[in-house]
């Protein structure tokens, strides 16, 4: 696993408890953490809500080829396909949060100029 500044998975965390409702601490954030807290969430969703967790990957835009890959691999090998799934979820998450911060364009002066 990449190592990710720290902020960035603070922010992942943050938006991981909005939008999966999962309790995530916020000292000693770590991908591993947020994969296995993340990865509970999606048990359930898959199993009790399988509807909110379609909905939930589509409006993420993880990719649906991966999380077929991901619960095909898991079918044959019988593991769980909760956290790869959580931690492709995280990924993409912190792929948005550093393509923000690439093109962030804070030296113009306002929004009209930004065009």
């Amino acid at each position: 696993m990449s190592t990710f500044p720290v902020p960035h998975l603070q922010e992942t965390a943050t938006w991981a408890q909005q939008n999966f409702e999962v309790s995530v601490p916020p000292d000693n954030i770590s991908f591993d953490h947020l994969s296995e807290v993340l990865g509970k969430r999606l048990e359930y969703l898959i199993s009790k809500d399988f509807q909110q967790f379609i909905f939930l990957l589509y409006r993420i835009d993880v990719s649906e080829k991966k999380v077929r890959q991901i619960l095909a691999y898991a079918a044959r090998q019988g593991t769980d396909p909760y956290r790869p799934i959580a931690n492709l979820i995280i990924e993409r998450q912190l792929q948005k949060i550093a393509s923000r911060e690439a093109f962030r364009q804070d030296n113009l002066p306002d929004d009209e100029e930004r065009w």
